[in-house]
C-alpha cells in the first residue's frame, strides 16, 4: 500500500519539508499580502501572510521581516503589486530561540 497521498501536506501554510522535496518549485503570489498578529510562547508580534500557490497547489506563505523586505526591495511596499509575481524558494537551518536548530524558508529570488 502506498501511503504517499495520506501523507501529504494538506495544512494551509507552506513548510520547510514541502518545499525542501520540491527544490525546482515556485510559490505564485494570487492575492494580496495581510498583515497578521500572531503570538508565540506568550510575546505578540505582526506577522505578513501572503497567499499563493506552491506547485499548484494553494498555501499561505508566513513572512518573516527579512522576507518581507527581500519582496519589498523587489516589488515595493505596495503587496497589490506582489500578485502574480514569483517567489523562488530555498530552506536554511538556523536556531529557534530556545536553541533548537530548525529548518526554515527563505526567498532566494523574487521574479
Amino acid at each position: 500500500m502506498d501511503i504517499s497521498e495520506f501523507i501529504e501536506q494538506k495544512g494551509t501554510y507552506l513548510k520547510a519539508d514541502v518545499v525542501k522535496q520540491n527544490p525546482n518549485a515556485v510559490f505564485v503570489i494570487t492575492d494580496e499580502a495581510v498583515l497578521v498578529e500572531n503570538e508565540f510562547k506568550g510575546q505578540k508580534n505582526m506577522r505578513v501572510h501572503v497567499h499563493g500557490e506552491f506547485n499548484q497547489t494553494p498555501f499561505i506563505l508566513d513572512l518573516s521581516k527579512t522576507n518581507s523586505r527581500t519582496i519589498a526591495k523587489a516589488l515595493g511596499t505596495d503587496t497589490k503589486k506582489w500578485i502574480s509575481h514569483k517567489l523562488y524558494l530555498e530552506v536554511y537551518k538556523t536556531k529557534t530561540s530556545d536553541g533548537k536548530l530548525t529548518e526554515a524558508i527563505n526567498i532566494a529570488k523574487v521574479e
